[in-house]
């Protein structure tokens, strides 16, 4: 069994549009096993796929075949990402760029290009030292290490974060909604079987950093990823109507609530401010529950 690659990666969020990915195909940024892919390359469990996105290559196992577009909490667990880190911020932000339309650049834009690029060696210079300062030895000649953050060193939450099928809907204002899926690490009330209606979910990862999932709604996203805290601990809000989803760090683990008003596509039943308080209300209640 195998899908097109073009709405593969449409299902998964790599991009916002099932053109696009279309588009990122037929423009050659998309491989399958090392080799360019056209729309209509099948992939298959196992596979691995490359795609070329804003400057940067996203590398994805594929793990379950999706051909229509999902919530993140569903996308996230189609496949596994091998990508890369995205470079530090000081260095995309002295990459010379040029307004679209801007035309062929001149020999004095070269000039000023070729400055520009050189001021970006100095800064990835400057990076490279202080990165070599931070894994220095200390004072005493002995060589400092840097501990990575262990998995389950943050609350034990209770099955589904402590969450009642009627306190989810008093906070979404969803009526009637009804426990679905219920796991040790995701829950979902939805008011059907179908996921055609409202649609809210508590996820739990453990051994997840949030910087990868935060990363992903970055780019998944028309409206820009923000930082939060929420009773104390950092986070994320996440948001793109008619979808708001809030990520709250615990060391190596983290939590995402996401809600979602799937019935207001073409017309909003429920304000996307509504939905982003109650992921943060929902949030707040799980943290204070967990032991």
């Amino acid at each position: 069994m195998a899908t097109r690659v073009d709405s593969w990666i449409w299902g998964i969020r790599l991009t916002k549009t099932r053109s696009a990915a279309g588009a990122a195909c037929r423009a050659g940024h998309v491989q399958v096993n090392g080799v360019t892919a056209k729309p209509a390359t099948p992939v298959a469990v196992g596979d691995e796929v490359r795609v070329r996105l804003h400057g940067r290559d996203r590398i994805v196992e594929v793990v379950k075949l999706i051909s229509k577009r999902a919530s993140a909490p569903v996308a996230a667990e189609c496949y596994i990402d091998n990508s890369p880190p995205p470079p530090p911020r000081e260095i995309v932000a002295a990459v010379p760029r040029r307004d679209p339309g801007a035309g062929r650049p001149t020999k004095r834009d070269r000039r000023q290009m070729d400055r520009l690029r050189g001021g970006t060696l100095l800064i990835l210079a400057a990076v490279a030292a202080m990165t070599l300062s931070a894994c220095g030895s200390d004072d005493d000649g002995v060589s400092s290490k840097t501990t990575t953050p262990k998995a389950g060193t943050g609350p034990a939450f209770e099955r589904c974060g402590g969450l009642t099928a009627e306190e989810v809907s008093a906070a979404t204002t969803f009526a009637a909604l009804k426990l679905y899926n219920d796991n040790p690490s995701v829950c979902e009330w939805r008011s059907d079987a179908h996921r055609d209606g409202p649609v809210v979910s508590f996820n739990w990862y453990r051994g997840s950093p949030i910087g990868r999932e935060r990363g992903h709604e970055q780019l998944s996203r028309e409206n820009p990823t923000v930082d939060i805290e929420i009773a104390g601990y950092p986070g994320f809000l996440a948001r793109h109507n008619p979808i708001c989803e809030v990520g709250v760090q615990f060391e190596n683990d983290f939590i995402e609530i996401s809600v979602a008003d799937r019935q207001s596509f073409g017309a909003e039943t429920v304000p996307l401010e509504t939905l982003c308080d109650a992921a943060k209300s929902l949030a707040a209640t799980s943290i204070e529950r967990a032991s």
